[in-house]
């Protein structure tokens, strides 16, 4: 008997098991590589706008030195730079050295959070592209396993009605030899007692007519009641020659 259809449900933990997806993981470290790169170059960059800075800030308090002391010696003031005057010029140098490393300081943090927001995103991005991926690969597992699983059941369908055909086949055509054996044995007997009563007289016909009758009543097969019947039919036509003669 063919199976009952009963294709198979979903089952995502089932149909997802062993899906390879290291390449998303190789295309994210990939990705981070390249913006770890990034980073340490940008960074790099800031850091050199950091010296760049202070070196500039340093030759300011130099040249800002210098200058004071031509302006004081013009002014005929002997003995070096007034203190205030000093202090104006480191000042304005610690400035511009706080100046170089807060803007080195906030050029790393800028460069770090885009470059971490960046991996961020790309992490969603790959994560979402790994799952659609996931979910098709399972859904086209899952499609095969019913596309196979209706295969066989058709097949099994299909092997059972040949099954019931080949029966109905061999019954018909055992029916068929039945029936031919059955004309065989008519004509057969027929003809076998016809010319057995042919010489037969009235009396000897009537006699053999009622022990076939007896005959007949007791017979078990189809043959034998074929075999009978003929008898009784050949008996009865002698008699029925009898008297038209």
């Amino acid at each position: 008997m063919a199976t009952k259809y009963n294709a198979p449900e979903y089952d995502d933990k089932k149909y997802r098991k062993g899906i390879d997806t290291s390449a998303y993981d190789k295309q994210y470290e990939l990705y981070k590589k390249d913006a770890e790169k990034s980073r340490q170059t940008q960074i790099a960059e800031a850091n050199k706008n950091k010296l760049s800075a202070l070196r500039q800030a340093y030759v300011n308090r130099v040249q800002g030195g210098n200058a004071l002391k031509s302006s004081l010696a013009q002014s005929g003031i002997r003995g070096g730079m007034t203190e205030t005057a000093n202090l104006g010029l480191n000042t304005q140098y610690g400035n511009a050295r706080t100046a170089a490393y807060s803007d080195y300081t906030n050029s790393v943090n800028q460069i770090n959070q885009a470059v971490d927001q960046n991996l961020r995103d790309y992490k969603m991005d790959i994560e979402s592209k790994r799952e659609e991926y996931l979910q098709n690969q399972a859904n086209a597992r899952w499609q095969a396993d019913r596309e196979d699983y209706a295969n066989k059941f058709n097949a099994e369908r299909e092997d059972e009605q040949n099954r019931i055909t080949r029966k109905r086949e061999d019954e018909a055509n055992k029916y068929q030899r039945e029936q031919a054996e059955i004309q065989r044995q008519t004509e057969y007997w027929s003809n076998y007692y016809n010319n057995w009563y042919s010489g037969y007289s009235k009396k000897d016909a009537k006699k053999a007519i009622e022990t076939l009758k007896k005959e007949y009543a007791s017979a078990t097969t189809t043959y034998s009641k074929i075999r009978l019947e003929q008898a009784l039919a050949a008996a009865k036509a002698r008699l029925g020659v009898i008297a038209n003669s």
